[in-house]
């Protein structure tokens, strides 16, 4: 074990910004361009001398417990749901690391997000979520952190995606495409999922050979880092009074599959293939001499961009649920004649927030203005940073 005298590990990751390719991710080998943040999912953890865990997270509440020396499995008394997740991030850790023979103890772990995850509108006591996936980071910072406690690497066969993977399927009921992990594990990448086989064939009552097993094995997801051009910046606001379910939302899309499959694959592919015109755009920007993006390159970022969230708008309609309503539709055109080159509903849509992209920091300044004169929206002091997962060692 490499900490000593109470040292603490101090791990963390990013929260992230679906920009292009919601829903359509979903479908492997559709792409999904995921932007992070510098707003951070926390994860403290100290390790003890005895088998007891305690989890204490600000969001979520206080549990504890014990770990088992031999299996790794943590045993928690009426368990929150709240902890669920947590609990189970580091159940995979814990016996992933006694499945390659490492000596486990029990350990304290307080987990805690950057205020940019949640926030409170003026007058209101409600705290809302901002959707910048605080689950995804605090599932990364968790296994990262007890790992790197062990002594263990992280990137070797790429445990650390394919642990934070795992538990959040697990927890979640296998629900997404996992494009909000590899971003906090990464940071800005272009992704295309991983089979969903790989994780509905894992068996319920793992042990640590399955979970080394499920590690040892090659996945076929697909992670790619794209830059933002120099200059851009990005510019986001939460919708006041506004929520989604992104779980009902993504059911509410799968029926529609069943129902409309060739509409559903026509749209997808739209999607997609926006996506890519987008990206091949962006990439152009980024290699045009010294860094300049030219008018050509813009505008096709540009219609490509905007020809992806119409048909995912589009999609929301068939399936019945307003991934982007017609007033947000609005909002976003007249964003794009205040400052933003491209706007949009990130993630899921609905009604948790609107993100768009700024060629200079003048023309964020003018969108951020009328975003707070529209009294509807909340700017957040957030900006796009690349790194993924990081930790450090205090003493």
């Amino acid at each position: 074990m490499i900490l000593k005298n109470g040292a603490t590990v101090h791990a963390k990751a990013p929260g992230k910004v679906l920009l292009m390719g919601g829903y359509a991710v979903l479908e492997k080998p559709n792409l999904g361009f995921v932007i992070t943040v510098d707003a951070n999912a926390h994860a403290y953890i100290t390790q003890r001398e005895d088998y007891t865990v305690v989890l204490d997270s600000k969001q979520f509440g206080h549990a504890e417990g014990k770990v088992d020396k031999k299996t790794g499995r943590i045993e928690i008394d009426r368990c929150p749901k709240e902890l669920v997740m947590l609990k189970t991030a580091l159940e995979l850790a814990m016996m992933y690391a006694v499945s390659l023979g490492a000596e486990v103890n029990g350990f304290n772990i307080t987990t805690a997000c950057d205020p940019a995850f949640s926030y409170a509108p003026k007058g209101s006591r409600a705290i809302n979520k901002s959707g910048l996936g605080s689950s995804a980071a605090i599932t990364v910072a968790a296994i990262g952190g007890v790992l790197t406690c062990l002594g263990m690497s992280v990137k070797k066969d790429d445990v650390l995606h394919k642990l934070s993977q795992a538990a959040h399927s697990i927890a979640t009921g296998k629900v997404g495409s996992g494009f909000d992990i590899a971003a906090a594990v990464y940071g800005s990448v272009l992704y295309s999922r991983y089979s969903p086989e790989i994780l509905e064939s894992f068996p319920k009552d793992y042990t640590p050979e399955d979970v080394a097993a499920l590690v040892k094995r090659k996945w076929d997801y697909e992670i790619r880092k794209v830059e933002i051009p120099r200059g851009f910046s990005l510019c986001f606001a939460n919708i006041l009074g506004g929520s989604t379910s992104t779980t009902e939302f993504v059911k509410r899309v799968r029926e529609m599959k069943v129902n409309k499959p060739q509409k559903y694959a026509e749209i997808t592919s739209v999607i997609n293939s926006s996506t890519l015109k987008a990206i091949g755009a962006l990439k152009k920007m980024q290699d045009d001499a010294e860094g300049n993006a030219t008018d050509a390159n813009i505008a096709r970022f540009r219609e490509a961009f905007n020809t992806g969230r119409l048909a995912t708008k589009e999609l929301g309609t068939l399936a019945g649920v307003e991934i982007e309503a017609d007033h947000f539709g609005e909002l976003i055109d007249v964003s794009m004649d205040n400052g933003a080159l491209v706007a949009k509903l990130p993630g899921a849509g609905g009604k948790d927030a609107i993100a768009a992209l700024c060629r200079t920091e003048d023309d964020r300044k003018r969108l951020v203005d009328f975003w707070k004169g529209t009294g509807e929206l909340q700017p957040m002091d957030i900006n796009q940073e690349e790194g993924g997962y990081s930790y450090n060692i205090e003493n």
